[in-house]
C-alpha cells in the first residue's frame, strides 16, 4: 500500500490536481447558487436588471468549475499521472480527492 499512497502523494502535490479541487469546489457551489438566485429573482417584486446578477455569477461560478476541471484532468493525463479507473491506485485518488473537497482550503501546502 505504500506505493499507492506515494503514487497519490505525487499526483496531489501537482498544480493539475490543485485545479481540479477548485473545479469541483465550483461545481459543488453551483446549485447552492442557482438557488439563491432564483429565490432572489422570485422574490423581487419588480425585476430590475440588478436581480439577474446572481443568475450570471452563478453561471460564471459553474463555467470557471467546469474548465478548471478539464484542464486539471488534461494535464494529469498528459502527464501520465492520472491511474486507469478500476486501479487500487484510481480508487485512492478519488478517496483523497473526496477528503480535499470536504476539507477546508489551506493555502501553502
Amino acid at each position: 500500500m505504500a506505493e499507492v499512497d506515494k503514487a497519490v502523494e505525487r499526483i496531489r502535490a501537482t498544480g493539475a490536481y490543485r485545479l481540479l479541487v477548485v473545479g469541483y469546489r465550483c461545481l459543488l457551489l453551483g446549485p447552492l447558487m442557482l438557488g439563491v438566485s432564483i429565490g432572489v429573482i422570485a422574490l423581487w417584486p419588480r425585476k430590475p436588471p440588478l436581480a439577474f446578477v446572481p443568475i450570471v455569477i452563478t453561471f460564471a461560478t459553474v463555467f470557471v468549475g467546469v474548465a478548471a476541471v478539464w484542464v486539471g484532468l488534461l494535464t494529469l493525463y498528459s502527464r501520465r499521472l492520472m491511474p486507469r479507473g478500476g486501479t487500487n491506485r484510481h480508487a485512492a485518488l478519488m478517496k483523497a480527492l473526496r477528503r480535499d473537497l470536504a476539507a477546508p482550503v489551506r493555502r501553502g501546502r
